[in-house]
């Protein structure tokens, strides 16, 4: 089996109709790591796309540095669907993705654009919200950004931030730590004994929930954006 780790990265557009179907974002990156059974790493992936609606968001440029320019030969979302699709290949894999807003977009765009792919269905029927997951691992209600998440691994971040395989890469590294029970316990300690509760029943994160929020840039765990 293998597993499979995805960062998107989308550009807002007008909304658009079609019937009772709506599109307001756009996908224009796929990046994705690919580890084998024992979570080893086994291949990287990565390809912009062709959006088919208006001009690079003059914030989504700032965010991620994808220009027009950058996208210019580019494949449509037909054809980049059917490259992944290729690159995932037909072994049992699981789909992993910090929050659900990546395999949300596929679905969204896919129905709207008509794209009748098979992959599509897969990836939602085997699909893992690895930024819950997370959270269940540190047993707490909190919802952890991704580069929050890399640095309480104590580990550098890899590339740039809100690119889409260097997100990958990066959460795949949690991925494969918290496979590991021992030694997530053993690097995750210091941020584990923030939520364990103290004698008194409370946590230091209740104790000093402002200071601890703010440097761990944990957010409300109702929130659903794609925070990376």
């Amino acid at each position: 089996m293998n597993h499979i780790m995805i960062d998107l990265e989308m550009n807002k557009i007008e909304r658009q109709y079609h019937g009772d179907k709506k599109l307001s974002s756009e996908l224009i990156e796929i990046g994705a790591v690919k580890m084998n059974s024992r979570f080893d790493v086994i291949d990287k992936y990565q390809t912009y796309v062709s959006p088919s609606f208006g001009k690079m968001n003059s914030r989504i440029i700032k965010l991620t540095g994808i220009t027009d320019d950058k996208l210019k030969g580019a494949p449509d979302f037909f054809k980049a669907l059917d490259n992944f699709s290729k690159w995932i290949g037909s072994e049992k894999t699981v789909f992993y993705s910090w929050s659900m807003s990546d395999i949300h977009q596929f679905q969204v765009e896919a129905g709207f654009k008509g794209y009748k792919g098979k992959i599509i269905d897969r990836m939602a029927s085997n699909w893992v919200d690895f930024q819950s997951e997370y959270s269940k691992l540190l047993k707490i209600e909190k919802k952890f950004k991704l580069k929050q998440a890399v640095q309480a691994a104590d580990y550098k971040f890899t590339g740039a931030e809100h690119t889409a395989l260097s997100d990958a890469v990066n959460t795949a590294e949690i991925l494969r730590l918290s496979k590991n029970p021992e030694e997530f316990e053993r690097v995750m300690k210091p941020v584990l004994d923030l939520f364990r509760p103290e004698k008194k029943g409370s946590t230091l994160l209740d104790m000093c929930p402002e200071f601890f929020a703010d440097a761990l840039g944990v957010v409300p765990a109702t929130q659903n954006e794609h925070n990376n």
